[in-house]
Order: C-alpha cells, then sequence, then structure tokens
C-alpha cells in the first residue's frame, strides 16, 4: 500500500513537474511569438489617417525605408509612422529625458536626471514661449506627430518595453518636437562634458597660467580652416575634384556617439515627395529631419564643435536679505520653482526646489554664495532650430546650406558640405558669445562689470570655408580656425584625429570613395606614432631590447590582435597616475583623474605650463611601464572589448529571454586613431570597457551618387525580436560597406519588401 502510494506521489510529482516545465516553455517561447507580433510590419497595406494620397515605402534588406509620396507633409506623416514602428521606446525615453519624467517610468535611478534635467527647463521654456515656427514648418512637423500617434493608436501589442513595464505611451504632440529638439542642442555639449569638467578643474587648481595654456593654439594642432596665412586643414571630411580619381567631390562622415546601447540614435531613411523634399541619410527618432545625408545636389554632415557656451558665475548672496543675489548695479531677486516628480512604485510624489537668478540656473547654494550656470542655448529663439533644420534638407547650394546651418540655436556643430557642381565647404554653427573677458575655463565673479556677454557673434561672423586651394577640408572635434580667427574661440577641442586625417589627405595623390572607407576605417593611431619611440627608450634602459625594438618597428596601428598595440595603451593609461599621483587636499577629483584628459596636450606642451606639477617623466613613464607588464604581453583585442546591451538587459532574464546583449566583441583603435574606440580603463584588471565610437558611416563620391554608402552601428529598429535589430553588426565589426543607392530604378532594384499607406 506505502509502496502504491509512494509510487502514485512519485508519478504525480514528475507529472507536475513536466507541466511546469511545459508551462514555461509555453511561457518562454509563446511570449516571445506573442511579443513579436509587435515588430513593425514591412509589407503590405495599412490605413494611415490624414494622408493626402497613397504613399509607398521600399525597404532594403536591412530594412532602410524610402518613402515615396506625393506631399512634402504626407512624406513626414510616413517617417513618423516608421520612427514610432521602430524605435517608439526609445523616442519615449528621449521625451521622458528632456522633460524630466524618466522616474515616472523607470523609478528612482532616474530621479537625479530628472531632478538636472527638468531645472534646466527645457520642456518649461517652450511651454511658456510657444515658439512661432513658420507656417510650412508647422505644417511638416503636425504631420509628422499625426504619424508617430496614428502608428501608437493601432499597436497591438505594443513594443516589449512597454509591455513588461505595463506602461503606453501618450499621443506625441508638436511641442514633444520642440522639447526634444531644444535638449538635443544641450546634449551636443554632455559629448564632452568629461572635457569641460577637467579644462575648469585644471583651471581653479593651477590658476590663470593653465587657463592660457588650454585656450591657446599650438604648432602641434592643425585648424580645419587653411584660411588666414594657415596650410593646413565624429570625423567629417570633403575632398575637392582636382584631388579626386573620379574628378567630382567626395564626402566621407563617421559621427562618434556611445555604441554601447542598442539601439543607436540613427535611423536611416529616404524620403521622396513629387512636391519636392527629395532627401537621404539618417534622422534621429522624434526629429522630423534627415540630420546628415544628402539630397541628390548638397550632402552635409556634422561632428561637435566642442566650443566653450558656458559660464560660471559666483553670485554673491545679500547679508541682510538671502532671497536677494549681487549683480554689477545691484541685487537681483533669486527665483524658486517648485517641481513634483512622480515616481514608479513610489505612492507619494517627490518635489524639488530649485533656483534661478538672470544668469541662469543655480547650481550650488551656499549661505553666502551661489554657484549659477549660464548657457547660450537659453538665450537664442527656439523657433529657428525646426525651420532651419529643415531648411537644410532642401537647400540648392552653399549659400542656401551655410544661411541655414549657421541659425540652429544653441546647436554648437561643425557642418562639411559637398555638391553635385563639385564644391567642397565647411561652416560652424556656434553661437559664439561676446564676451567681455578672457578669463576662460574658469568661476567668475558676478559683480564685475567686465564679466558680462554683450549677444553673440552674428552667423556670418562664424567660421565657415569654401573650395580651398588644397583641396580638401576635415573636422575631428579640432579647433575650427586657429588662433587667428578675429574673436576668441575657447572650447574644449581634440586633434589626434584631425593630425592624423591632415596627414593621410594631405599626400600629394588623388583619392577615391574606397580611400575615404579605408580611412573611415584606419586603426594606425597618432598618439601612438607620437610617444611609441619614447616608449621604447623606456623598455631599453629598463633592459627590455626585444620589447624596445619591437616598439620601434611598430606602426602605431591598434589592430586587435598586436600585442605591442595591447602594451602602448596600458602603459597610456598607467602614465597619469605616475605622472601626477600628488596629494592635492583641495582637490574635488584626484589630480591624476583630472589630468589624464589632458595628457596629450600636456605632453605635446608642457613646458607652457610649470605652474602644473608632475614627477619627472622618464621615472613616471618606467613605473607606467611596469604596471602595464604586469598584466603580460597581450594583444589588444584580449582585454578590449565591446558589448552591446539594450537598456533592459540589465535583467539577467530578459536578457536571455529577449536576447538584448551582443557581445563581448576584440575592438582596436583608441582615441587617436581615425577609427576611434573611446574606453573606460579599469585600473585594478587592465581591461577596457569600449564604450564609444563611430555611431554611423557614410562615403558619398558624387560621380555616381547610386554607389552612396551608409553604415549603422546595430541596426534599424529597436525592437529586440525584429530582424532589423543587430543586422548591421557584423558590417561595421568588419567594416564593410553597405550601398544605399538614389535613383528611383536603383532603389527598385534594391528592394525587397514593400509597404502601402493609404488614406
Amino acid at each position: 500500500m506505502n509502496k502504491t502510494r509512494s509510487s502514485i506521489l512519485l508519478r504525480s510529482f514528475w507529472i507536475s513537474l513536466i507541466t511546469v516545465i511545459v508551462l514555461l516553455a509555453a511561457l518562454w517561447f509563446g511570449g516571445r511569438g506573442w511579443l513579436s507580433n509587435s515588430v513593425m510590419d514591412y509589407s503590405g497595406q495599412h490605413t494611415l489617417t490624414g494622408l493626402d494620397a497613397e504613399v509607398n515605402v521600399l525597404f532594403d534588406e536591412r530594412g532602410i525605408p524610402r518613402i515615396y509620396s506625393q506631399t512634402d507633409a504626407d512624406a513626414l506623416r510616413a517617417l513618423g509612422w516608421l520612427h514610432a514602428g521602430e524605435r517608439l521606446f526609445q523616442m519615449e525615453l528621449l521625451r521622458r529625458v528632456a522633460r524630466g519624467e524618466l522616474a515616472e517610468l523607470v523609478g528612482e535611478g532616474a530621479l537625479e536626471m530628472d531632478f538636472m534635467h527638468r531645472s534646466l527647463g527645457f520642456a518649461r521654456r517652450v511651454e511658456e514661449q510657444s515658439p512661432e515656427l513658420a507656417p510650412e514648418t508647422r505644417v511638416l512637423v503636425e504631420a509628422y506627430v499625426e504619424g508617430i500617434n496614428a502608428w501608437i493608436a493601432q499597436a497591438e501589442p505594443l513594443p516589449p518595453e512597454f509591455v513588461l513595464l505595463r506602461e503606453s505611451p501618450r499621443q506625441w504632440q508638436v511641442d514633444d518636437v520642440l522639447t526634444v529638439a531644444h535638449f538635443q542642442t544641450f546634449y551636443v555639449t554632455t559629448l564632452v562634458q568629461r572635457l569641460s569638467e577637467s579644462w575648469r578643474e585644471i583651471t581653479e587648481q593651477f590658476g590663470s597660467e593653465a587657463a592660457q595654456w588650454l585656450g591657446g593654439f599650438h604648432d602641434w594642432m592643425k585648424p580645419s580652416i587653411p584660411s588666414l596665412g594657415m596650410a593646413e586643414g565624429s570625423n567629417t571630411w570633403v575632398v575637392a575634384p582636382q584631388r579626386s580619381a573620379s574628378e567630382h567631390a567626395l564626402h566621407a562622415s563617421d559621427p562618434h556617439l556611445e555604441y554601447d546601447v542598442a539601439p543607436g540614435m540613427w535611423y536611416a531613411a529616404g524620403l521622396h515627395s513629387e512636391e519636392g523634399l527629395n532627401v537621404l541619410g539618417i534622422s534621429n527618432p522624434g526629429m522630423p529631419m534627415m540630420v546628415m545625408g544628402h539630397n541628390g545636389r548638397i550632402a552635409w554632415a556634422l561632428t561637435v564643435a566642442p566650443v566653450d557656451l558656458f559660464e560660471i558665475w559666483r553670485q554673491r548672496r545679500n547679508p541682510e536679505d538671502s532671497q536677494l543675489a549681487e549683480l554689477p548695479d545691484g541685487w537681483e531677486p533669486i527665483e524658486v520653482r517648485t517641481e513634483t516628480f512622480r515616481v514608479r512604485d513610489r505612492e507619494q510624489p517627490i518635489q524639488q526646489d530649485s533656483l534661478y537668478t538672470s544668469r541662469g540656473r543655480v547650481l550650488e547654494a551656499g549661505d553666502d554664495e551661489l554657484l549659477v550656470m549660464q548657457w547660450t542655448g537659453f538665450e537664442l529663439p527656439l523657433s529657428e532650430m525646426l525651420d532651419s533644420a529643415l531648411a537644410i534638407n532642401q537647400a540648392k547650394d552653399f549659400d542656401s546650406f551655410r544661411q541655414a546651418a549657421s541659425r540652429v540655436g544653441g546647436l554648437s556643430v561643425n557642418w562639411s558640405y559637398s555638391d553635385q557642381a563639385g564644391n567642397i565647404g565647411y561652416v560652424q554653427s556656434t553661437a559664439v558669445p561676446k564676451r567681455r573677458h578672457e578669463e576662460f575655463f574658469t568661476t567668475l565673479d558676478s559683480a564685475n562689470p567686465d564679466h558680462g556677454w554683450d549677444g553673440f557673434h552674428s552667423p556670418e561672423e562664424r567660421p565657415y570655408a569654401l573650395n580651398p586651394d588644397r583641396g580638401w577640408l576635415a573636422n575631428a572635434n579640432n579647433h575650427a580656425a586657429g588662433e587667428d580667427w578675429p574673436y576668441p574661440i575657447p572650447g574644449f577641442y581634440k586633434h589626434l584625429r584631425k593630425r592624423r586625417i591632415s596627414t593621410l589627405l594631405g599626400e600629394q595623390r588623388l583619392f577615391d570613395a574606397d580611400d575615404m572607407r579605408a580611412f573611415q576605417l584606419d586603426r594606425v593611431s597618432d598618439r601612438a606614432l607620437s610617444w611609441k619611440d619614447r616608449l621604447a627608450d623606456v623598455a631599453e634602459q629598463s633592459g627590455r631590447d626585444r620589447v624596445a625594438a619591437e616598439l620601434r618597428d611598430w606602426d602605431g596601428n591598434m589592430r586587435t590582435d598586436s600585442e605591442m598595440a595591447g602594451l602602448f595603451l596600458r602603459w597610456w593609461y598607467y602614465l597619469p597616475r605616475a605622472l601626477f599621483d600628488q596629494p592635492d587636499q583641495n582637490a574635488s577629483t584626484p589630480r591624476w583623474q583630472v589630468m589624464a584628459n589632458v595628457m596629450d596636450e600636456w605632453l605635446h606642451t608642457h613646458e607652457r605650463v610649470p605652474s602644473i606639477p608632475s614627477a619627472d617623466f622618464d621615472q613616471a613613464a618606467l613605473e607606467a611601464f611596469e604596471d602595464a607588464l604586469k598584466a603580460g604581453a597581450r594583444p589588444l583585442g584580449s582585454f578590449q572589448e565591446l558589448t552591446i546591451a539594450h537598456p533592459m538587459a540589465q535583467s539577467g532574464l530578459l536578457d536571455r529571454w529577449l536576447r538584448l546583449s551582443r557581445g563581448p566583441i576584440p575592438m582596436g583603435g583608441d582615441a587617436g586613431s581615425l577609427n576611434v574606440t573611446y574606453v573606460q580603463f579599469d585600473h585594478r584588471s587592465a581591461r577596457s570597457r569600449a564604450r564609444a565610437g563611430a555611431s554611423m558611416r557614410f562615403v558619398l563620391d558624387w560621380a555616381d551618387p547610386d554607389q552612396f554608402t551608409l553604415n549603422l552601428t546595430t541596426g534599424q529598429s529597436g525592437n529586440p525580436l525584429s530582424p532589423h535589430f543587430d543586422d548591421f553588426l557584423p558590417d561595421f565589426v568588419s567594416g564593410t560597406p553597405w550601398n544605399v543607392p538614389w535613383t528611383p530604378e536603383a532603389v527598385e532594384a534594391a528592394t525587397v519588401k514593400r509597404l502601402q499607406l493609404q488614406p
């Protein structure tokens, strides 16, 4: 009897276990199957409310759409539909980040970011100022928003992120687009935030001599504009017909962004309207235009122009009334704004006060004084941003392009230009303040009347160039105009990659599109070429003759399989600690960590800044060399790797279930190579985590726009269940170009799926 009961219990146990396993498997695989219904349709027919006429969308193998419509508004309406279909969760994150509402979606971890962005007031400024867009701009933006909302209305189910978070996006408004645009102009400045913080901290620690050094233009640097007697000229470059094998202009671009998060920023598309809009390139979901690309007449691309567009003010509080702050002509009231923040899984919202003066937002409030941030973007009209951005897409020549590209609010970028007629050009959009002083990278006294701004240099005054005699123009986040420009343009510039592309483009030969692509993939480091022989001297002096010989023979190529590349990179990251690791009780950050961000500048020009103390270079270099050798002689790719993950991959179970991560992938390159790799180096493990690099690559030879190539890092879709979530990744890693033709006949030949949108 007991045996029978045991047998029954055992059988029941196994039946129950099998049932649970079957149910879990059904959920695991069936859940994925149901969620896969959220993937956007790439074929068939759909109704899109508001269309004036039928719109046809042709997709190539990588999911790049070509939108063919009768009107410009319909083209933008369809783009809004596609952006929502492929990137709705990314757009929701971007909108919430810009509005300071992210914690409501993801929880308390986002509160600090919400506090900052809400206090900066991107959304509030749009709501309070109600920018008056040009009538034609408003029509297009409204059509774009209608497309987004039409996709949301029919989405069943929503993308996996919304389902798992049990959230639904609210309808988009024109104000959302304006808020995102306003935020994006500020976001550009955050890409160099680490450098700007270092510049300011160095100035605070070491005084005016250090500020003059950081703000100066030195012999080892190369400007973009070969004017004013100069002989020399993120990556973007253009080559004139006289230097081109095809006898037509060449154009290359590979902007650098964080690429360890999927999806990437860019969505490639073509808009082709019978009314006149005809453009191909990359867009930023949430924005109704092509940010970079070409329109059959002109091509354009951009890099960050890291100009210093901020002022940090110290405003004294009135001893008798702490709600008053000092200005040159008296006292002003301090404004207090109370914001309410809703937080996921928290019943009661959080309230936070932010303080403001006429100078800007208060960063720190002490009993006796305030630290206040002033930014150009808060003092420029908002209406021009979208008007100008859309005008760029339809520009016909350099004059119309320059007029539009110079008027994009607080956006600080370097624009490269080329056209079908063979012209090449450069425009800097930055609204540079007319400062009454040259005390850069430091905190200023708000009571000093000599420390204010008198507006901005006009668009006509900003740096530009057209058809230089040398036959090429390039920018890689370097100083555009050198020291001879008529007014100061202080900034946080980088010069390594510009030095490298100047060397390559300075060769006396003709170039073709394959050369442009080869340059984009170039791993030779200007930094390594500058200092590898000094490292070889150190190795030789320490008795490592074989290593010294290999370093001298090494070509500076930061290949994944190169042991010398691995040794050099580790030595470089240990060097700042050996040089500058000195105690400083007044510094908020260890000196060596601050100086690490300006190591290239310091090594090239340190004799100009004796106020910055350091150890003996030879001794420090030897110490760093010994630290580098502790990890052994290892190829660069064995410890420098890239892992790409969706934001929800932080949950290990979700990561495995939805396959949200890619990698680790061995990565070559460094900050000094055109094929750049920015890393986070762990000094304890001697490992490098790749975090940023080329976010897109395009190359255009105007001899044949049908041979235009354009690559993303991961894929077109942000939906992890889409076939286009990561299908660009192998090409990105290998450097294989993807052809995106221009003419209707070539587009038709490349089409693999068709989607018809009907009124």
